[in-house]
């Protein structure tokens, strides 16, 4: 999830977003667009080339974000989330579709080791026999 959230920002510190209701995009948008020889750049992400940043800048920052991006609060809490499923219910149907899967696999060692066998019969008997 932090990896995810740190594409969508395009910057790898997101300590400056703590708490704050963001259009996480919208950052994205200006940080791609940030240039120079300052900034430093990992798997499309701006890096911290300088220390780490101390408590009291990074709540400057916060404070200077929650300005310019917060989101209203009416419109952050409008947004419903998908429920996801019940993980028990899913990891059973990923057990039935492994077994499915096992049971496919299975069927095809035995058609190959059946392909093998009449190869290795053709080649004792000099004979060819058409392959399925």
């Amino acid at each position: 999830m932090n990896l995810q959230t740190q594409r969508m920002l395009g910057q790898q510190s997101t300590a400056e977003f703590n708490g704050l209701h963001v259009d996480a995009l919208q950052i994205g948008q200006i940080n791609e667009m940030r240039q120079g020889p300052e900034i430093r750049r990992k798997n499309n992400c701006i890096v911290n080339t300088g220390g780490k940043l101390t408590w009291e800048e990074v709540e400057r920052r916060r404070k200077e974000h929650r300005a310019k991006f917060e989101v209203a609060e009416d419109v952050w809490m409008s947004i419903v989330l998908p429920r996801p499923d019940n993980p028990l219910v899913l990891l059973d149907r990923k057990r039935e579709e492994m077994k499915c899967l096992a049971k496919e696999l299975d069927d095809v060692v035995a058609r190959i080791a059946a392909i093998e066998q009449t190869e290795s019969l053709d080649q004792v008997t000099g004979t060819k026999r058409p392959h399925e």
